[in-house]
């Protein structure tokens, strides 16, 4: 990626966070999510500047933030609270200041979403050329995991309110709560979003190979 689009990519996100913050008063929320899903964004930025003993740190660290790309597709419940549509077999309403929340909520979730999951295949491309990464499998497994562990820890930060920031300022009982309280829902919670990663990523791949 060139440092064109790496500063526009970061530009547009401090004038996203800004006017979501400032201006969107009903989804206000959106600012820090999407600074959070923008984190493993910039964090992929270094991948390729780092010697592979660093990697492992910034991989690491990487991985803390990267659920908050997949986290973001959660918020879409949040266009539940427009008036829009009133129900099945209704008309929508050309309601403009409703229609450009929608958009607003949809460019956050769906830019930063993509982008911050895309960034999984950069993290693949670097450990590939530092020989951590030789077979597909093992790139395909990876995903896999990262996948389940993200399905996790949306589930905690959508029910038990966690976010990736309280592995610093609460590392114990946070941990408590991601690994050692455990429901049937929360298992199928964890497997459906998990499927749906999978089913995004691979749309993802499917774009950058027509590429």
């Amino acid at each position: 990626m060139s440092q064109k689009l790496r500063w526009t990519i970061r530009i547009g996100t401090v004038f996203y966070c800004v006017y979501m913050l400032l201006v969107a008063n009903s989804y206000q929320f959106m600012a820090l999510n999407v600074f959070l899903a923008y984190i493993p964004i910039e964090i992929s930025f270094y991948f390729g500047r780092v010697n592979r003993k660093s990697f492992y740190f910034i991989a690491a660290f990487w991985l803390i933030f990267y659920p908050n790309a997949p986290y973001l597709f959660t918020d879409f419940f949040h266009l539940a609270e427009l008036t829009i549509y009133q129900g099945q077999n209704q008309i929508f309403l050309q309601s403009i200041h409703d229609w450009s929340k929608f958009v607003l909520l949809a460019t956050g979730i769906l830019v930063y979403g993509i982008l911050g999951m895309s960034t999984l295949f950069t993290l693949n491309y670097e450990a590939r050329k530092k020989g951590l990464v030789t077979k597909n499998w093992q790139f395909g497994l990876v995903t896999f995991l990262i996948s389940g562990l993200s399905s996790l820890a949306i589930f905690v930060g959508r029910f038990d309110r966690l976010h990736s920031a309280y592995l610093f300022t609460k590392p114990v009982n946070t941990l408590q709560i991601i690994f050692f309280q455990w429901s049937q829902e929360k298992w199928l919670f964890i497997f459906l979003l998990t499927v749906f990663q999978l089913i995004l990523l691979g749309m993802i791949f499917t774009i950058k190979q027509q590429k």
